[in-house]
């Protein structure tokens, strides 16, 4: 371009003197900072900025100029003169056939980009870092409030629902600024909402763990989802095998009921469905009322049982009577059988009685007074020596040992022990023994007859429970004594239970001391 701009400004010289030539080529060379030559159109040098004594003398060989004189423009690296520097050359064609040539050695164009690079990298880094600065700064200013919103929306996420709103983003403006006030209203509302679904999952748990039947949510896996309290003991953790058909059957849109065995107990199971969250199954353990339905058949049946036999014989012996033809002794042993079987109903009658009063109320049997055990052990003896003279009796109980109790329920309770002791005892002794350990008084009744036999402990205490019912009859027994007995003992606050004494039995009555 500067070879271009030389040749131009040659070709605007008004006076085209070729004297004026070699003073302008070192005028334009201190412009351009280069070397200018110029050649005439005979070969001659016409002006050399560099070398005036090269003025008239021909160019020699340049390739550069021969380029130029084809109307191009002549570009080389080369030494102009010899073991000079290396220089780079561009010719020009100008006017009259003149070429323009400009030359500058290599070194310094070298060095010119050398400081030009520098110079550029200097300007780079420092814009670079300019942008790094400002790039900060709107990252920074666009961050903040993304960063503010961010955090706000981990803590909604967490279930702090109670979350300041995202300042930063608030005061940014703009659709950060929307975004946040969005974003607290939804906190709002989600909290709401939230403690209205606690509250409801809440009264719903009370309530179903609060239910007597069990309660079981199974899903369609198969897995249980709810089980409430009181279904908890009977399935545990897994779904039992005696339940999976109902459940299959309910997950299948059928209800189903049946009765079924759980850990020993049997339970009337009800699945129905619940569309696609699976099947809920309600338990209910009947095991207590099969039981108390058993109790309930075996009493009628005992209590029709200890009735026939002296309505029978009172049926019996009153038709033989109203038929006439009976003399006067045998009317009168007629009659006493029919009394003493009355007496016997009525007694029967008597103790079922006393047993639904005592199982009703217990309080039936009065406040508790304190009562010298010594008096009413004695009577007891004295009274079961009266109905059997041969009975041995031996009583040990300290006269100063007094039991918290009512004299009618405690004369009862050993009344019974003792005449049981000698009616089952087989005419072996009898041994009557208290002390006092603690807070309690401890009461022993026994006898060497044969004893009650492993296993039936407890059972012996039940309505109508007989260990031998045919000689328990042969003796007038009715069943009710010892169940009369228990229940006398755990309205006055005491207990009494039965242990092997081998041979026999003894009857071991705790009571408050007095």
């Amino acid at each position: 371009m500067q070879a271009k701009a030389v040749a131009e400004w040659i070709g605007r010289d008004k006076h085209r003197d070729p004297e004026r030539v070699p003073k302008l080529t070192r005028q334009l060379a201190d412009v351009t900072g280069t070397r200018i030559t110029i050649v005439a159109a005979d070969g001659l040098v016409e002006g050399d900025s560099l070398e005036p004594s090269t003025i008239g003398r021909p160019i020699g060989a340049a390739w550069e100029v021969a380029q130029a004189r084809k109307g191009e423009t002549g570009r080389a690296i080369r030494e102009l003169e010899t073991d000079g520097a290396l220089q780079y050359v561009v010719a020009v064609p100008g006017d009259l056939g003149r070429v323009i040539r400009l030359s500058v050695p290599v070194n310094n164009i070298v060095k010119a980009r050398s400081r030009m690079r520098n110079r550029l990298l200097v300007g780079f880094g420092a814009g670079f870092l300019g942008a790094l600065i400002l790039s900060w700064i709107f990252v920074r200013a666009i961050s903040r409030p993304i960063q503010s919103v961010t955090r706000t929306a981990e803590r909604l996420a967490a279930g702090e629902y109670d979350v300041p709103p995202p300042v930063a983003a608030t005061e940014a403006g703009g659709e950060l600024g929307v975004l946040a006030r969005a974003m607290t209203r939804m906190a709002g509302e989600v909290k709401a909402r939230v403690s209205e679904l606690t509250h409801q999952r809440d009264l719903l748990r009370g309530v179903v763990g609060g239910l007597v039947e069990g309660v079981v949510v199974v899903e369609k896996s198969g897995e249980l989802v709810l089980v409430n309290d009181a279904a908890r003991p009977l399935v545990g953790e897994v779904l039992p095998d005696a339940l999976a058909p109902l459940v299959r059957r309910a997950q299948g849109g059928d209800p189903a009921d049946d009765e079924v065995e759980l850990v020993g107990r049997t339970v009337r199971a009800s699945a129905r469905p619940l569309g696609e969250a699976g099947a809920i199954v309600v338990l209910y353990d009947v095991t207590r009322m099969h039981a108390l339905e058993n109790v309930r058949r075996e009493f009628l049946s005992n209590a029709a049982h200890e009735l026939r036999t002296p309505v029978t014989a009172i049926s019996g012996y009153a038709e033989t009577l109203l038929g006439g033809g009976v003399d006067a002794d045998t009317s009168k042993e007629f009659l006493t059988t029919i009394h003493r079987n009355a007496q016997r109903i009525a007694g029967l009658v008597s103790q079922l009685v006393l047993l639904d009063q005592l199982g009703a109320r217990p309080s039936f049997v009065g406040d508790r007074t304190q009562i010298g055990l010594a008096q009413v052990v004695g009577d007891a003896a004295r009274t079961a020596k009266g109905v059997t003279p041969s009975a041995m009796i031996d009583v040990d109980v300290p006269s100063e040992l007094a039991v918290l109790g009512t004299r009618d329920g405690l004369d009862h309770v050993v009344q019974n022990l003792i005449d049981n002791a000698v009616k089952y005892g087989g005419g072996t002794p009898v041994v009557v023994r208290a002390e006092r350990d603690g807070k309690r008084v401890r009461l022993a009744v026994r006898d060497s007859g044969p004893g009650i036999p492993r296993g039936q402990e407890e059972r012996i205490f039940e309505r109508f429970y007989r260990v031998d019912a045919g000689r328990s009859r042969e003796l007038g027994g009715s069943g009710l004594g010892l169940a009369i007995v228990k229940s006398q003992l755990e309205a006055m606050g005491g207990s009494v239970r039965v242990e092997d004494a081998g041979p026999g039995a003894r009857f071991v009555v705790e009571l408050d001391a007095g």
